[in-house]
């Protein structure tokens, strides 16, 4: 009997010494995530399900988009079906419209990005690839004229006037995946639109704020039509209805995505501000860093414990405005934060990932930096030293943690911050930034990619703890084209009037959850992860080459390069009859999502 205390009583102790020591600052030092699968990408052997000669032999998914090199609006927008298609792993061919003659029946979708249709050589070669079985999809506003009188009954259209003005735009259809409700305000887009009056076969997806037909699709002979009645095709927020308007054109369509849900945390963990906000203390009856200790950063982990989220943190050592040496001053330094919140994040399944030695964009030159009030550094070794300073700082809390993130202060970066950060940060393997486009001609915009210096680039969607329509059509957007949701917050928007939209914590942490809980539920198959494990992901997907062959009765994948997984959305109206080397979930009506486990994978399909 009283060996059995003795045991018990040795259980416990050992048990609080455990409990105490993962407390303690020990565990957070000997913290490491080189172990893990922290973006590095393994030596495993790739597989390849297909050989050139089979390649050669098969019947390839193409694209034909035409443009006018003379008119940078058509340019633009052939970029952005441009981008849509290498995302999707789509061979395409661009053609100046007054060199085309006729499609080749080959091409799945000939894209149409002028305005003037006369100057197609061959209009009515082209109506015909269409009533033959070929796709047609106009994606702009046609310009109101001849040839489209020519024309616009096989568009749909039973009637046409000159060219109006039209605000806002609202889903009508899934087109956008589990977008039927997405909508642009009124006073937040415009187009140039042509009113109309629509066949009673025309399949409406989008209208404008009063209810003019923006996006429209229509059969003509064995073929499709589909047209947008607007002018902003080129923007990147629009690319989930290339991508919904692709897969709604052609049968049975497939195409891979990322499939990942990443959040960030900028400027966390970071000195937090001394003192009192006066509304603050009005609701909590606390300073500003006893609030985050207490009531935000609790919130938050209760948020990605419900939501399935995972954070990323961005760390600043200090807040001071020094672009000189020496970087030895500790003050407005607070090695506690990092210590607590570093621990948390990483107990939290988060990662640890940098913002800078300070808040200063590593940029030189001093007309960027005084956009945003900030100092220009005056040479890249500069930055290189203040940086090796951050990481001294970070290695004193977490000696064996290798930093692989990077998140440029306002979203700027300059070439020589680029070289002075591969210096410092050895391991660093991803920058996340901004995606495709900014109104700001200083900011770093990016698209998903792995840069010739081997940093993936990994940008950020969107932004804030409040959802906007715009916000929500960029997210609907993304996730329709490459299957992402990749978002970023920052402590201290409660403490900034213009950031929290004049609201409170309390009415913040609600649309927070709002978003986090709408999100969940109507994607819930995106993957949760940090960003460097997403970084893992995307560079498997950029080595990988994916074949799609197609009948009527089952779809055929084939990866050359290929490792471990791949995902797909898959959009058909038929029933699966079986399934080989994948597993397909049904995310809404007509669409699916598709996981790939081995280089060749097949889908059986019946009516």
């Amino acid at each position: 009997m009283k060996k059995n205390i003795y045991i018990i009583l040795i259980f416990v102790a050992i048990l609080g010494i455990t409990i105490e020591a993962t407390r303690s600052q020990f565990i957070l030092q000997v913290s490491s995530n080189k172990s893990e699968n922290s973006g590095v990408q393994t030596d495993e052997p790739k597989q390849n399900a297909i050989s050139q000669e089979e390649i050669a032999k098969l019947v390839r998914e193409k694209f034909l988009i035409l443009h006018d090199p003379k008119d940078e609006s058509s340019m633009a927008i052939a970029r952005n079906v441009e981008q849509v298609l290498r995302y999707m792993k789509k061979e395409y061919d661009l053609a100046d419209v007054k060199q085309f003659s006729q499609p080749d029946p080959q091409y799945m979708t000939v894209f149409v990005t002028i305005e003037n249709l006369g100057m197609l050589a061959n209009l009515d070669g082209l109506m015909q690839y269409a009533h033959n079985g070929g796709n047609v999809f106009f994606s702009r506003t046609p310009e109101y004229n001849d040839s489209l009188y020519r024309i616009y009954r096989k568009l749909g259209i039973n009637s046409i006037n000159l060219p109006i003005v039209t605000n806002g735009i609202q889903m009508t259809s899934n087109l956008l995946i589990q977008g039927e409700d997405a909508k642009i305000g009124a006073d937040s887009i415009v187009n140039s639109s042509i009113p109309v009056e629509l066949d009673r076969q025309a399949k409406v997806h989008a209208v404008s704020a009063d209810n003019m037909p923006l996006l429209w699709e229509t059969r003509y002979g064995q073929g499709k039509v589909m047209v947008y009645n607007g002018t902003n095709m080129q923007s990147a927020m629009n690319r989930g209805l290339i991508a919904g308007g692709i897969s709604l054109l052609n049968q049975d369509f497939m195409y891979p995505i990322f499939n990942m849900k990443i959040m960030y945390i900028d400027d966390f963990p970071a000195p937090f501000r001394q003192g009192i906000e006066p509304s603050i203390y009005r609701e909590y009856r606390k300073d500003i860093p006893s609030f985050y200790r207490d009531v935000w950063w609790p919130d938050m982990i209760r948020l990605a414990a419900d939501y399935d989220v995972t954070y990323t943190g961005a760390i600043i050592k200090t807040y001071n405005n020094r672009v000189a040496p020496p970087f030895t001053d500790e003050e407005g330094t607070d090695s506690n934060n990092l210590i607590t919140y570093g621990r948390d994040l990483l107990k939290l399944g988060g990662e640890l990932g940098i913002h800078g030695y300070n808040h200063q964009s590593l940029v030189t030159d001093q007309a960027t930096a005084s956009h945003y009030e900030y100092k220009a550094w005056p040479d890249e070794a500069s930055m290189a030293e203040s940086l090796t300073y951050l990481d001294n700082y970070i290695k004193k809390v977490f000696s064996s943690y290798d930093i692989q993130v990077y998140v440029p202060p306002s979203n700027v970066l300059g070439e020589e911050g680029r070289r002075a950060l591969k210096k410092s940060f050895p391991d660093l393997r991803v920058i996340a930034s901004l995606y495709a486009e900014s109104d700001s001609m200083h900011e770093y915009i990016q698209e998903f990619s792995v840069a010739e210096d081997g940093i993936v680039e990994l940008p950020r969607i969107t932004s804030g703890y409040s959802r906007t329509d715009i916000h929500d059509w960029y997210i609907t957007n993304a996730i329709t084209s490459i299957g992402v949701f990749s978002h970023f917050v920052h402590p201290d928007d409660v403490l900034d009037k213009e950031r929290s939209n004049n609201k409170s914590w309390s009415e913040l942490v609600k649309d927070f959850q709002l978003m986090m809980e709408e999100l969940y539920q109507q994607y819930p198959w995106l993957r949760s992860q940090t960003a460097s494990d997403a970084a893992a992901g995307l560079e498997s997907y950029m080595q990988t080459d994916v074949y799609i062959s197609h009948t009527d009765k089952k779809m055929t994948g084939y990866m050359n390069n290929f490792s471990e997984e791949m995902y797909y959305i898959l959009r058909t109206n038929k029933k699966m009859t079986s399934l080989v080397n994948c597993t397909v979930e049904k995310i809404e009506e007509g669409v699916y999502l598709v996981h790939a486990t081995g280089a060749k994978f097949e889908i059986g399909l019946e009516e």
